[in-house]
């Protein structure tokens, strides 16, 4: 595959199975070889956050499990399994996961 890595190919599994939260960290893989569509799933501990951050492209998190704060200019909004939120290019935003949390975030540009 060239524009995907660390998925499975040989049989189906659950996109949340592929990492697992660890205490006290914030766990990344990345899931694409394009500069231009950036995937990754990401496992928070709990009390775990990234201050605030800007990126280059449109970002799309995706929650899988738990539950994830965003915060932004225009306010904070929480996220549950199941839930999306878009955050424009160059918007300064931070995210935080009280509980723990498992989430896909995808990066256009």
């Amino acid at each position: 595959m060239e524009a995907l890595r660390n998925l499975p190919t040989q049989q189906p599994e659950a996109l949340s199975q592929l990492i697992c939260i660890q205490p006290g960290r914030v766990v990344s893989m990345s899931m694409s070889r394009r500069e231009q569509c950036q995937m990754t799933l990401l496992a928070f501990g709990d009390g775990e956050s990234v201050s605030e951050e800007r990126y280059f492209g449109d970002t799309l998190y995706y929650v899988l499990e738990g539950e994830l704060h965003i915060s932004m200019e225009g306010g904070s909004h929480r996220l549950c399994p199941g839930d999306c939120l878009a955050v424009p290019a160059r918007a300064s935003h931070a995210v935080a996961a009280p509980g723990g949390c498992k989430l896909l975030q995808i990066t256009l540009s």
